[in-house]
């Protein structure tokens, strides 16, 4: 995987957006209120600089690649905060245009693979760019469930280049085991009552000779390609 190096900003440089204040307008870099964001901003543009161009050796390597927003500086701080939209178009921009390069690169290859953006709905940085190929060819097949074409993102990730890619929604998989939900009933993380209506809940439930999965619908993901 990519390493990159990112200067930590103190907590303290960075200022929110106020209740009441319109999140889709286009950011006025002149307010107090919202200063930091061009800096946030920065982050974004050397982010996609940084990844831009497809690891080829890492993908020759492992059959796979992928990218992830958590090398910017300030990954663990947004995470607690819903970002506002404006925000949220950038970083797609940013990730369909790392798709784009990663797309031309892989061509070059002349063999099949797989490439997607993923944007999780509930949680915007954990979207990613990723790619796989030869032996991974079919390695993320199974990671999402209810995967349906629709016509396009929905208005609050809509950017300049979305319409550029096919888009597909499905939804994340969250696996529970027989063996570990009965280890957290003796370690009292929860109760019979709690495990059995996981149990009940569960989208599917897959058996092997050694244990028994349950297996979740988890939040939204549109997936891009």
């Amino acid at each position: 995987m990519h390493t990159a190096t990112q200067k930590n900003v103190p907590q303290n440089e960075i200022v929110f957006l106020k209740a009441g204040d319109d999140v889709n307008d286009k950011p006025d870099f002149s307010k107090q209120k919202i200063r930091g964001w061009k800096r946030r901003v920065r982050d974004i543009e050397r982010w996609k600089a940084y990844y831009l161009h497809l690891d080829l050796d890492r993908l020759e390597k492992y059959d796979r690649d992928y990218v992830k927003l958590s090398s910017l500086s300030f990954y663990s701080l947004f995470r607690k905060y819903d970002l506002p939209t404006w925000y949220k178009r950038l970083i797609i921009q940013a990730l369909i245009d790392v798709y784009n390069s990663w797309k031309h690169e892989l061509e070059k290859l002349d063999e099949p693979y797989y490439l997607k953006v993923w944007i999780f709905e509930a949680d915007i940085l954990h979207s990613q760019v990723v790619a796989s190929y030869k032996e991974r060819l079919s390695f993320y097949d199974t990671t999402f469930v209810e995967i349906e074409k629709v016509k396009s993102l929905p208005e609050k990730f809509t950017a300049k280049n979305t319409s550029e890619l096919n888009w597909y929604k499905g939804f994340e998989v969250i696996v529970w085991s027989e063996v570990d939900l009965l280890e957290d009933i003796s370690d009292g993380f929860y109760t019979v009552e709690e495990v059995q209506s996981i149990r009940n809940s569960a989208y599917s439930i897959s058996e092997t000779s050694e244990d028994t999965y349950y297996i979740h619908k988890g939040g939204a993901v549109w997936l891009g390609g």
